[in-house]
């Protein structure tokens, strides 16, 4: 089979490898469809260490084949015999990683925290293999093009689920960020944008969504102008020391900040206690998702309850992985999707 192989920062290439065989308890899935996600290009530059290719036993080469390719859609076409509730034709997504399911957040629910957790994504291949226990099936006559949104709209409803308020302002009009305000509208909030880029700005816009424009966005003082009226919750979609220093300023007394992008390489930032010890602002994390998450964005997804494929701007096929990722690098596209034949 072909699959994207790590031979260092930036440098990529896709290699003919043997398909991988499943053990008893694992599924083997037959790439359709995958997008590209911000972690992934992280990955790809070198910015995040803790991935399985960064491991210090997989440094480069043959073992990191498949990167960090998490937001897929795939078809069943082996299984080991132990797998149960699975067939052969089966239209699959799965989880990103896998969890243990007795520790104390996982006993709450919370997989996503869990203290076991392990990374398994191997989606930049034709061929990869997953545990049957962290796999989900779609009805066989889903939109592979809404279908690989699965993984992507539940941590966006992991983190929408952070803010009660019926206000919400998202910072940053990327892929994740329209992702989150359709999803928030949706649900019945009342959703404004904040993005500085014209082109980004635009496009939220043309999909109904409420957006500051640019000149706006830029300034922290108008923006906290424009929200003044009722309490609104925050999300920072992107990460950056300048974009959570904007949620924080911005949010309303007594709301949430969700800090929903991550920030690489890491950086921190000075804060006033007392602004939030007499304001009452929750500043929070976002993570992953749970099963319930999942779920819910899979029911979703079915229905075509949200206009996903407006968000796929461009799409590639797999021999032109290192465009496609060049592509997303340049922050011209929305939604970039790779397909497989």
């Amino acid at each position: 089979m072909k699959a994207a192989v790590f031979n260092g920062p930036s440098n990529i290439e896709i290699t003919e490898i043997e398909i991988p065989k499943p053990n008893p308890d694992e599924l083997l899935i037959k790439n359709i469809r995958i997008g590209i996600c911000p972690t992934d290009l992280r990955y790809y530059k070198g910015l995040r260490k803790e991935s399985t290719y960064d491991n210090p036993m997989f440094t480069t080469g043959v073992n990191t084949y498949g990167l960090s390719g998490h937001e897929v859609i795939g078809e069943v076409v082996g299984m080991g015999n132990e797998v149960r509730g699975f067939e052969i034709g089966d239209i699959v997504t799965h989880e990103t990683f896998t969890y243990c399911g007795q520790c104390k957040y996982c006993n709450e629910g919370l997989i996503n925290l869990c203290e076991n957790k392990k990374d398994i994504a191997r989606g930049y291949s034709e061929y990869y293999k997953v545990p049957y226990k962290f796999a989900y099936k779609f009805s066989k006559s889903v939109d592979p093009k809404f279908g690989a949104f699965a993984e992507p709209l539940a941590v966006v409803i992991h983190a929408v689920k952070k803010v009660p308020q019926k206000k919400l302002a998202i910072i940053g009009a990327g892929p994740m960020g329209m992702l989150m305000a359709l999803y928030s509208k949706h649900i019945g909030k009342d959703v404004v944008v904040i993005e500085i880029k014209k082109n980004r700005y635009e496009f939220a816009r043309s999909l109904g969504i409420n957006a500051l424009p640019p000149d706006i966005s830029a300034d922290p003082s108008k923006v906290k102008e424009f929200l003044h009226e009722g309490i609104y919750g925050v999300i920072s979609s992107i990460g950056g020391r300048g974009a959570i220093e904007n949620a924080i300023s911005v949010a309303s007394d007594s709301a949430p900040i969700v800090i929903f992008g991550g920030t690489y390489p890491p950086d921190s930032i000075p804060l006033d206690l007392n602004s939030i010890h007499y304001s009452e602002k929750i500043i929070t994390g976002s993570t992953d998702h749970t099963r319930e998450d999942m779920k819910e964005s899979m029911e979703l997804i079915e229905k075509k309850a949200l206009p996903l494929d407006k968000l796929v701007t461009k799409e590639f096929e797999f021999p032109d992985l290192v465009n496609a990722f060049n592509a997303a690098l340049n922050g011209e596209e929305m939604k970039i999707q790779v397909i497989f034949r």
